[in-house]
């Protein structure tokens, strides 16, 4: 059955603005739900233990010696720019996990809005793609609305956790454009969101074993933990990631944008029920403000662009960044 890369793209935005809301609900009841146990859950963990078992979801479905075999024949480049990728999410999920122990996460889910706009607007820059003056315009009104949220509710000064969230969406819009690229190297999806996980969780675990000692994870294989995290992993994480990533691959970087921006209102929503995070006066016209902006780039005229082109130009990034850190051979 084919479904709409559109569909797709926008269910896998609603999905992905669920997890700090998710997160948050997780870390503030995990006593709770553990029945008044101690518990392991908290943000490193949930990062260490969400992404392994995302990639551990995938390697089950699909068997390890298909993404194996997916993996080998893949040129070594290639193979580096999918465990960069891995690590550009490592560091992503990392911003967003320490930014909430600063702000709540319904100013995540609005500040957040600012990726998918960064994304198109690199992905134009990179490509040398027109944008539309309605789009402009649109992406004038997110940026104006996520500033809003950003300053007015903090008088006018960004504090640690909204700035530790807005350099997320930069890492996030280099990761999103580095994923198409190696898409676009004829990478499987079974085998990007495999390695993507499984390399960040890694990544993030030697990391903070460096920065926080050896025993910053001696919670992280209790097993209420991995029940929890293995629902979480599939639905936030696995899904969402084969919808963008199979979407992103069909839709070009403005239609991206275009379609990832409406998913804050479920998320705010989300956050209002879940968390009792009920927005502030500042982030209600900050979204309306954002709304009015995805409404004006959803109906703008798209520029046409010759999608193969902008594939090869895919290619030529994806080998770029990946030489970048490969050997020499």
């Amino acid at each position: 059955m084919q479904f709409d890369p559109r569909h797709e793209l926008l269910l896998s935005r609603v999905l992905a603005s669920l997890r700090p809301v998710l997160i948050a609900f997780l870390v503030m009841h995990g006593a709770a739900l553990s029945q008044g146990a101690e518990t392991p859950i908290s943000f490193c963990n949930v990062l260490f233990v969400g992404n392994l078992c995302a990639a551990l979801v995938v390697l089950i479905w699909f068997k390890p010696a298909p993404i194996w075999s997916d993996l080998k024949r893949l040129p070594r480049r290639v193979r580096w720019g999918l465990v960069l990728d891995g690590g550009l999410a490592a560091l992503n999920s990392a911003l967003i996990y320490t930014g909430l122990e600063y702000t709540s996460s319904t100013n995540a889910i609005l500040l957040g809005r600012l990726a998918p706009v960064l994304y198109a607007l690199s992905g134009a820059i990179v490509f040398g793609r027109l944008i539309a003056k309605r789009e402009w315009l649109g992406f004038s009104f997110i940026i104006a609305g996520i500033l809003m949220v950003a300053l007015v509710g903090a008088n006018w000064m960004v504090n640690k956790g909204d700035a530790l969230i807005l350099l997320s969406t930069v890492v996030f819009a280099a990761s999103a454009n580095l994923g198409k690229a190696v898409l676009d190297q004829d990478v499987s999806l079974r085998a990007l969101v495999f390695v993507r996980n499984a390399s960040s969780s890694v990544i993030f675990f030697f990391i903070a074993n460096i920065v926080f000692g050896p025993h910053h994870f001696a919670d992280a294989f209790a097993g209420q933990l991995w029940i929890v995290m293995a629902i979480y992993a599939l639905l936030i994480i696995v899904i969402s990631q084969f919808l963008w990533f199979d979407a992103s691959s069909k839709l070009d970087s403005i239609s991206v944008g275009r379609w990832s921006t409406p998913a804050p209102a479920i998320g705010v929503l989300a956050a209002a029920l879940l968390n009792r995070q009920w927005p502030a006066s500042n982030q209600v016209v900050g979204l309306l403000v954002i709304m009015v902006g995805v409404v004006i780039t959803a109906f703008a005229k798209t520029k046409p662009t010759k999608l193969k082109e902008e594939r090869e130009q895919m290619a030529e990034l994806a080998a770029s960044g990946a030489d970048a850190i490969s050997p020499v051979t």
